[in-house]
């Protein structure tokens, strides 16, 4: 199977235990329902089973699946996690559809990036920065696997990552005018 419940152990942490701090909030997981997965015993629990109920469903009725195409194992995903690697850089530059990172083509090919890196200072005047009027932060970090970089984006950012508000963007100006009443 494709379960990452092999070598999981989860328990129910204590009131001691959250006061004590034996567990961070980078250790709370949420189960996603199937077979081999415990609900919790608490509302969060009670809101699954509520769910399950409304679609005729029941967390027993995962263990009665013998089809083993058809069976649900489940798994527990972690409520936050923690991104590892964590790097920036401040980049000016005029196209908003220039390459901001250098492409392993670009390097093949000998090509410079044609934005200007602000982050350290490298020594660059006015002059030389010109009329690059964008700014940019390029951002990169490593996540565990079963999370989204467009979630943590999407927190980072404090914007819509909805195919609706990013098709409303502009690339030139104030990109978040409301172009729909246009």
């Amino acid at each position: 199977g494709t379960s990452g419940l092999k070598g999981k152990k989860v328990v129910v942490a204590s009131q001691d235990d959250v006061e004590t701090g034996k567990y961070k909030i980078t250790d709370v997981v949420i189960p996603l329902v199937g077979s081999r997965v415990t609900l919790p015993t608490n509302s969060t629990g009670d809101l699954l089973e509520t769910i399950l109920e409304g679609d005729g469903l029941s967390s027993e009725s995962f263990q009665k699946i013998q089809d083993r195409e058809l069976a649900l194992g489940g798994d527990y995903r972690k409520v936050i996690c923690k991104p590892t690697d964590v790097d920036f850089g401040i980049k000016l530059y005029q196209d908003p559809l220039q390459p901001l990172i250098r492409t392993d083509l670009m390097t093949i090919h000998g090509e410079e990036l044609e934005c200007l890196d602000v982050t350290v200072d490298n020594g660059e005047t006015n002059e030389q920065i010109g009329d690059k009027i964008l700014v940019a932060m390029v951002i990169g970090f490593t996540l565990p696997p079963s999370a989204y970089a467009t979630i943590a984006l999407r927190e980072l950012m404090k914007r819509p990552t909805s195919t609706e508000y990013q098709t409303s963007l502009k690339l030139e100006g104030n990109c978040e005018v409301d172009t729909r009443s246009s």
